[in-house]
């Protein structure tokens, strides 16, 4: 089987996982890495025999490539994956896909114009339990979903945020909790549920660290249909702790990962759970009103399954095979927009203290990132020191 040409732009910690899982995989054959310090691009590159570049263009240019991961901070993957597009490379990138709408925009156009395919990492979509329960609301067994709720909740230092120039700034990061660690979960609540935010109203703070956007976040919003959502999300937590709640007239299923004490102290597992109703929720409501009639009742059903979850090696073997078979990756750039849209509608939101109606016009928000940029501080309440 002929093997993709392929390379990572971004030689840190995720950079270097989508090399390790690439070197794996029959359908690639990489041959390079990019990143703009040298030291931990020949790093990389050394530890698989590949050439290692200091500018990425450069590397496009020279290597033939038929794939890239983009593996970078948020902020410059609609720039490299344009500039990757425009010789024809498909694009994997990293989470989330862009730091705004209005970039995400931009890569799925230069995709379309350029027939290539753009991919977005969101390996929790792979995992086997979540497909089972994809296929579960699919097929309607919750009934008409009229109630959602997410938390997300976990835990960053200062040292963290210290460890990297780049993040908790405006302009470089273009978010905190929200756009960078909430956002997988944020793309899982909006694909389990399938179905769009139509208005969405917030609050968001920085309550205890010394950066410029947000640790502490809070929204509600109407999805299509009239599915009213909740959701809360910080990185002041420990342990970490993630909800997903949909409630249907026939079903809840609840999504969990909560800490569990083992043989090296806590570590979190994921459960999944289906709440079955006998009568559906709403019929029961008023068959109360008839004498005799069934009262409502519950049955639990846990979400089991037998496949192992590979994560990122999911991902990578998927985008291969769209890219071999010509077909969309499971997460194209459409898809990758979602939890974008709604991370830049909360912040807009909770900036602007006011009900922010969906879609809405990018550029406002372009607008708004900008001042923010230039206001180098926490546009809310600030409980830091």
């Amino acid at each position: 089987m002929a093997k993709l040409r392929y390379a990572v732009v971004g030689a840190g910690g995720i950079g270097r996982h989508h090399a390790e899982v690439a070197s794996r995989l029959e359908e690639y054959e990489l041959v390079a890495v990019a990143d703009v310090v040298e030291e931990r691009a020949r790093e990389l590159a050394s530890r698989f025999n590949v050439k290692a570049y200091t500018n990425y263009v450069e590397m496009l240019e020279e290597e033939r490539l038929d794939v890239i991961s983009v593996c970078t901070p948020h902020p410059t993957h609609a720039e490299i994956a344009i500039e990757a597009m425009k010789r024809g490379v498909h694009v994997l990138t990293e989470k989330p896909m862009a730091a705004t709408v209005s970039q995400c925009l931009a890569m799925i156009r230069e995709a379309r114009k350029r027939g290539v395919k753009l991919g977005v990492v969101f390996q929790s979509r792979f995992e086997p339990r979540i497909r089972r329960a994809k296929k579960m609301i699919e097929a309607g067994e919750l009934g008409d979903v009229y109630r959602a709720m997410l938390r997300y909740v976990t835990y960053r230092d200062m040292a963290y945020f210290l460890s990297a120039a780049w993040r908790g700034k405006w302009a470089t990061e273009g978010g905190g909790v929200l756009i960078n660690q909430a956002v997988h979960y944020i793309d899982l609540f909006l694909w389990l549920l399938g179905k769009r935010p139509r208005e969405v109203f917030a609050y968001a703070a920085t309550v205890g660290h010394d950066i410029e956007v947000e640790d502490l976040a809070s929204a509600v919003a109407v999805f299509e249909g009239g599915c009213q959502g909740v959701m809360q999300f910080s990185t002041l937590d420990y342990p970490d702790m993630t909800n997903i709640e949909l409630r249907g007239d026939k079903a809840m299923l609840l999504v969990e990962t909560s800490p569990k004490r083992g043989e090296q102290g806590l570590r979190n597992e994921t459960s999944v759970f289906v709440y079955r109703n006998a009568p559906p929720v709403r019929r029961a409501v008023y068959a109360s009103l008839r004498p005799g009639a069934p009262r409502i009742s519950c049955t639990i059903e846990e979400v089991r399954a037998e496949e192992p979850f590979t994560g990122h090696e999911a991902v990578l073997r998927d985008f291969a095979k769209a890219v071999l078979e010509d077909r969309e990756p499971e997460v194209p750039g459409e898809e990758g927009l979602k939890s974008v849209e709604l991370v830049n509608a909360i912040i807009m939101s909770a900036v602007e203290r006011r009900p922010v109606e969906v879609p809405f016009d990018p550029a406002r928000y372009d607008e708004l990132l900008k001042r923010l940029e230039k206001l180098g501080g926490p546009p809310w309440p600030s409980f830091t020191g």
